[in-house]
């Protein structure tokens, strides 16, 4: 059973609008067993798995700090809420580009506004500007982009919140039930953010997405 996350929604449309640009071999870096957007991916020569946890499935375990292949072996890297937990993060970054083809491209994400997660490994909250200062010596056309406002934060983390409290994913009539109320509130606020240009919304966000091409 799934509940509806408006963070969730917002990721897998990042990646879904974005897939088609990665072209060629493709790098899953933290991606556990890799299920979650593998269906946007079928177009990838090749799609490898790289997870630091032994009990993820993926094709190679080890820390994106050290990612045991040759340079500029990889065409396109993903890299999905992931970078927060890691604690050697310039390293980690250090790798991806030592790993990818000049003019590949880097397609991630981190969370910014969001409960504490994979404890004791959540390490970090990224901002836009200490993103742009991580990536520049390695990538360039680098766009950040912001994931949801106000509303939407605020949305994600009522729904966060209630799965903690009440363990929905083992309750699924009353997780069913949620995932109804969240759907139909987490839909209004990203609608009601799209239209909220203002100043004061553009400074809260759930998280931002990453697209940049390595040099």
């Amino acid at each position: 059973m799934r509940v509806f996350q408006p963070d969730r929604y917002l990721l897998a449309k990042f990646v879904e609008t974005n897939a088609s640009l990665l072209q060629g071999t493709l790098l899953d870096v933290g991606g556990w067993d890799g299920k979650r957007y593998r269906k946007f991916f079928g177009h990838a020569t090749k799609r490898t798995v790289l997870d630091s946890s032994p009990d993820s499935g993926a094709d190679i375990i080890a820390p994106a700090e050290k990612i045991p292949l040759p340079d500029a072996s990889e065409d396109n890297i993903l890299c999905t809420e992931v970078m927060m937990n890691i604690f050697e993060i310039k390293n980690a970054i250090r790798e991806i580009a030592r790993v990818m083809k000049p003019g590949g491209h880097f397609l991630g994400t981190v969370s910014f506004m969001c409960p504490l997660c994979d404890e004791p490994h959540h390490f970090w909250r990224f901002t836009p500007y200490s993103l742009q200062n991580l990536f520049e010596p390695y990538f360039k056309d680098i766009r950040i982009e912001r994931r949801g406002g106000y509303r939407t934060q605020r949305s994600q983390n009522w729904i966060r919140f209630w799965i903690e409290r009440l363990d929905l994913y083992k309750r699924p009539v009353l997780g069913r039930f949620f995932s109804l109320m969240s759907m139909i509130r987490g839909c209004i606020s990203m609608w009601a953010d799209g239209r909220d240009t203002s100043e004061a919304n553009r400074k809260f966000t759930l998280g931002y997405n990453i697209f940049a091409t390595r040099k």
